[in-house]
């Protein structure tokens, strides 16, 4: 049968007329759907496919995705697709990754493996995977994306190490730990995604000064003058990337878990429920 008769044939069977899929009604109805999905994503996420009708058809991909897997295809952590330059500016660079697929843990790991943690803080990787995967809600996550949480997560966990090493009078594992956290703005997961760390650069609208990673410049330059009182209260003030270095930590994190009652604080008292957390030695 020639095409040109086929697609006669498969247009007149179409129950659909095509008019009705492009009237202003359901234009506006698929912009508000798309809408309410961008609103469901995290801002831990920083998913690059953020536009609306994008993220809809995003939606559209993962239940065609969900149809392959109940067929007997294996649903893998990578997709193949890659940002463009504008939604990389807004999730960062490499490929989409998914989350809710069953060897994102190998990936993470894969993606990980350039990234130092400090003896004794492997828990703090095992809890950003085990994070991304319950958070996972159908959203994609780019490779430098998790790179970078990766970088936040060891770059909280190394001023940890150093506190610890401070106050214990362990000279060796101060030093050693100080000379990493002095190198990690210039590790490849920082850089990817902020060549140029700036504490006091603008950021985007709205949002704390500095750019993606400058906050560690300024944990940086206080451990470099050994001043241990002003990272206690950078860290109790929840100071740099909106919290990372709380979030980053699973110790206190099942401490918000246990107390929910701690939402309803203010900064100030949060700040001194953290204080007391760290001058009790995390627990």
């Amino acid at each position: 049968m020639p095409l040109d008769q086929l697609d006669v044939m498969l247009a007149a069977a179409d129950p659909v007329e095509r008019s009705n899929l492009q009237t202003a009604a359901l234009e506006r109805a698929l912009d508000q759907l798309g809408a309410s999905i961008t609103a469901r994503s995290r801002r831990f996420r920083r998913p690059w496919l953020s536009r609306p009708r994008t993220v809809l058809l995003v939606g559209v991909a993962a239940l065609a995705t969900s149809a392959a897997v109940a067929a007997g295809t294996m649903l893998t952590t990578h997709t193949g697709l890659f940002p463009s330059k504008a939604e990389q500016a807004m999730g960062g660079p490499g490929e989409a990754l998914n989350p809710a697929a069953p060897d994102f843990r190998a990936v993470a790991l894969q993606v990980a493996s350039d990234i130092p943690y400090p003896d004794g803080y492997g828990s703090w990787r095992d809890f950003l995977i085990s994070r991304e995967i319950r958070f996972a809600d159908g959203g994609l996550e780019s490779t430098g994306a998790l790179h970078g949480w990766f970088a936040a997560s060891a770059f909280c966990a190394w001023l940890q190490s150093w506190r610890q090493a401070a106050i214990a009078g362990n000279t060796t594992a101060t030093v050693a730990a100080a000379r990493t956290i002095a190198q990690a703005p210039r590790w490849k997961a920082v850089t990817d995604e902020d060549p140029h760390p700036d504490p006091s650069a603008a950021n985007d609208p709205g949002a704390e000064t500095g750019t993606l990673f400058g906050w560690m410049l300024t944990y940086r330059d206080a451990v470099q003058s050994g001043n241990r009182a002003r990272v206690d209260h950078l860290l109790a003030a929840g100071y740099g990337g909106g919290g990372k270095c709380w979030s980053s930590d699973p110790a206190w994190m099942e401490q918000e878990r246990l107390h929910r009652e701690w939402r309803s604080l203010s900064p100030g008292e949060r700040a001194r429920k953290y204080l007391r957390f760290l001058a009790n030695g995390r627990s």
